[in-house]
């Protein structure tokens, strides 16, 4: 009797994880990328060594480190996180950083406002730390604002933001702009 050829089983496609699928780094990482668009000095080495520092200070910072990595990061431990970036590049490359919370000038009742507030507050030495909620639960770095779109630096897939796509008040749907988190931080010019 012939057996029947053996046929393979065919493997499933599935799409890879990428970095944040699993973890909530996105703070961390802009941290990073707030500090490199203010400090060319950044290099990769430099940068790998302010993330390692930025990790081990969770332990400093908070009861429990795992915390900020598998839920993500609060406000109040960005700031502490950004205390730690601050010095970091000051000791490093003798870069002072001014970091501002801008939350209660930022925040208004509409996108018309919260768009000319945040390109008043941006220039070449200055960046917007933002948190974004809505459709989403993220930081990221914004740098321009035009007058349709916000152009960021973020560590998922993010480039743009289009005023279109954000909201002040909660949605399911849109990016929901949190204001009153947001921080800007700007190299101070040497004296």
């Amino acid at each position: 009797m012939a057996r029947a050829a053996r046929k393979t089983p065919t493997k499933r496609r599935v799409e890879p994880y990428a970095q944040g699928d699993l973890d909530c780094l996105c703070a961390i990482y802009t941290i990073i990328n707030a500090v490199r668009a203010l400090c060319p000095e950044m290099t990769i080495g430099a940068s790998s060594r302010l993330f390692r520092r930025l990790i081990r200070s969770l332990n400093e910072h908070t009861s429990d480190a795992l915390s900020p990595i598998i839920i993500g990061t609060n406000r109040t431990l960005l700031q502490k996180l950004l205390t730690e970036a601050q010095s970091y590049v000051a000791k490093r490359f003798k870069v002072n950083l001014d970091i501002q919370p801008k939350g209660r000038t930022v925040n208004a009742k509409s996108l018309d406002v919260v768009w000319d507030h945040l390109s008043a507050i941006l220039d070449e030495r200055t960046v917007v730390i933002l948190e974004l909620g809505g459709c989403c639960s993220h930081w990221t770095v914004l740098y321009d604002v035009k007058p349709r779109t916000m152009l960021l630096l973020d560590s998922g897939y993010l480039r743009t933001l289009t005023r279109s796509h954000c909201t002040l008040g909660p949605s399911k749907t849109h990016y929901r702009l949190k204001l009153p988190a947001a921080i800007a931080i700007s190299r101070v010019r040497p004296t």
